[in-house]
């Protein structure tokens, strides 16, 4: 019953996909689904795309064979030019008013189709029997399948500057980018990061609840703990291989040192996809999630030395960063039941090291499947066979995030949303 009803779904979407494509107006119900849809599953995004490609590709080619060469190589030079409006004397201009007038009747002798018009029509009959004709004849090949639905080339401009656009238009549901002015710290009467309420997709502020107090940092190079501390080299960013760039604001997290700190804020439920919502809280089975951070830390020291995020409830969590049960000093994520880190997976990139971290949950019934990619490229959706770390998590119902530490380190552009995209935005600089 539940597969027939995806398969409903799935068929609206791509039939409403296509009659937007040719013109046809959606209505702001139908487009909300539609926008939904697209964003629940990195399958209805990649479908969407390829729907995109497709017309746009069908239509420029229809466009060039119907109208010629010559005639394409005319049209595109007129493109460039100035739009030339009609003058008055080639339509009547009906003034808009309060009241209601009787429509007036056209002068005799006054034309109200000049040549122009004319011109225009024959071309456009001209231009269909041509485009009927080439229709006809270009689907008469035989369907090559494979061909048709080959993976998205993401080497080519186009797909390059599409998925960069999306990169812009990314919509993360829950954002901390810990952008807070020191004029703002300087004037708040408590102390850490109490009360700082930036962001979004939160229930509340900030609150300190551990021994030690978080601080916001803005100029690593002012504020660091001596000539061995890694974070001396600047603020957090990301730059990948590619040279495409992770959107980044203002300054970051820092966790104390030596005693614990620790730092709680509690999400908006409503502010949560309601495809992520079940009867049990966020965490519904069968959804996908994304998120992202940047960390780095004093330096790579391991031995029980820990400093993570945590992600879900007291009663079960993920965690991800320097974690205790993790001999070395490299960024890991593990499960948490009652207190208690199972499952851990180690990377290679030392703690010391700047990192950019994606993360993808694919919410199951009991245990959750999450993948980790460290420092991954920012123009396209990496893919699962390149992987730097994967475990299975204790069943997941989120309600907090939580930052814990015992080890001086930097945290920052936190970003959860339904996609990659939403969690690697670009600049419009970009």
């Amino acid at each position: 019953m539940s597969e027939t009803k995806t398969e409903l779904v799935e068929s609206t979407a791509l039939e409403n996909i296509d009659a937007y494509l040719d013109g046809e107006e959606l209505s702001e119900e139908e487009a909300r689904k539609l926008e939904q849809w697209i964003k629940t599953d990195s399958e209805n995004a990649d479908q969407a795309f390829r729907r995109v490609f497709l017309h746009s590709y069908l239509r420029e080619r229809f466009q060039v064979r119907s109208i010629g060469e010559a005639q394409a190589r005319e049209r595109e030079k007129q493109l460039k030019e100035p739009l030339i409006l009609p003058t008055d004397a080639e339509f009547e201009i009906n003034s808009v008013s309060s009241k209601p007038k009787a429509k007036p009747k056209p002068r005799q002798g006054r034309r109200i189709l000049t040549w122009r018009w004319f011109l225009l029509i024959g071309i456009g009959i001209v231009s269909t029997i041509n485009l009927s004709v080439m229709f006809i004849k270009d689907f008469q090949l035989p369907y090559d399948e494979d061909k048709a639905f080959e993976p998205i080339n993401f080497e080519s401009d186009y797909v390059k500057k599409t998925f960069l656009m999306a990169r812009i238009a990314a919509q993360p549901f829950l954002y901390e980018g810990f952008n807070y002015s020191e004029n703002l710290l300087g004037e708040k009467a408590s102390e850490g990061i109490n009360d700082l309420t930036g962001g979004v997709g939160w229930a509340g502020p900030w609150a300190d609840k551990g021994k030690n107090r978080s601080m916001i940092v803005h100029d690593t190079k002012k504020v660091n703990l001596g000539k061995n501390d890694m974070r001396l080299f600047g603020q957090l960013g990301f730059s990948d291989q590619f040279g495409n760039i992770l959107l980044t604001k203002g300054g970051q997290y820092r966790s104390g040192a030596g005693s614990e700190t620790v730092a709680v804020r509690y999400l908006d439920l409503q502010q949560v996809p309601k495809a992520l919502l079940d009867s049990k809280g966020f965490g519904a089975d069968g959804e996908i999630l994304w998120m992202s951070f940047m960390v780095q830390s004093y330096d790579n020291a391991g031995s029980g030395r820990y400093a993570y995020i945590d992600f879900g409830n007291e009663e079960s969590s993920l965690r991800i960063g320097k974690l205790a049960s993790a001999d070395r000093g490299n960024w890991a994520a593990a499960g948490q039941v009652n207190g208690t880190e199972i499952n851990t997976a180690s990377s290679e990139v030392l703690s010391g090291q700047a990192a950019l971290i994606v993360v993808r949950i694919l919410f199951r019934p009991g245990a959750e499947e999450v993948d980790l990619w460290l420092n991954p490229p920012l123009n396209q959706i990496p893919e699962l066979k390149d992987v730097d770390l994967r475990l299975m998590a204790p069943d997941l119902r989120i309600d907090r995030v939580k930052i814990v530490s015992n080890y001086s380190t930097d945290f920052d552009e936190l970003r959860v949303g339904v996609s990659f995209v939403d969690v690697i935005p670009a600049g419009d600089y970009d």
